[in-house]
């Protein structure tokens, strides 16, 4: 099973939240088709496992990235907010002219 990992750059937090959920109960659905066989398939349970848990992971990431970050820095460094690059690789582009 595949599905689409989504970029908080291409939706707001609202958004990015419905297509969490969209997501957590897909995976719910296909746990509990998985599993309420009597001889459920160890090899594809384990599979969606690992699934599941590299999407959460970039999910995770996308959250962090996108708004922690941008909360910590207003917090730190209110005043400095406009100066803070956006990245960490902002400012190499900007030294080096890249």
């Amino acid at each position: 099973m595949t599905v689409k990992i989504m970029q908080l750059g291409e939706m707001d937090m609202q958004s990015y939240g419905e297509y969490v959920k969209r997501v957590t109960a897909i995976h719910h659905e296909t746990v509990r088709r998985l599993v309420d066989h009597d001889e459920a398939n160890l090899r594809e349970l384990a599979e969606l496992f690992e699934d599941v848990a590299n999407l959460y992971l970039n999910i995770s990431e996308e959250i962090h990235v996108h708004f922690i970050s941008d909360e910590v820095r207003e917090r730190l460094f209110p005043v400095l907010k406009s100066d803070l690059p956006s990245s960490p690789t902002e400012h190499l582009v900007a030294e080096t002219g890249g």
